[in-house]
């Protein structure tokens, strides 16, 4: 009988999380190219929307539009030609 062999459990390194302060482990390998600083993804998107304001942003821009406040048509840059930039460039 032939046994499987697995492969070694990653090294575990113990990190508290950047948002809630609690410990968690984290592998290793993530910890070195800069990962591992949340303990969950719900953390990280919550400092993430800290940092940007890209949600709330958002929907800023929902609410606006609902509203009317906002033009619902595109700006004119979806009508702009490359033909002038490339015109004799062959």
């Amino acid at each position: 009988m032939s046994e499987i062999k697995r492969a070694p459990a990653p090294k575990m390194v113990e990190r508290r999380c950047k948002r809630c302060k609690t410990p968690f482990f984290a592998r290793a390998a993530d910890v070195k190219r800069g990962w591992g600083l949340f303990c969950s993804k719900s953390c990280k998107a919550i400092k993430q929307e800290q940092r940007t304001g890209q949600c709330r942003a958002y929907w800023d821009r929902q609410e606006a539009r609902e509203r009317g406040d906002e033009p619902t048509e595109f700006a004119n840059a979806h009508l702009f030609s490359n033909e002038d930039y490339f015109h004799g460039k062959d």
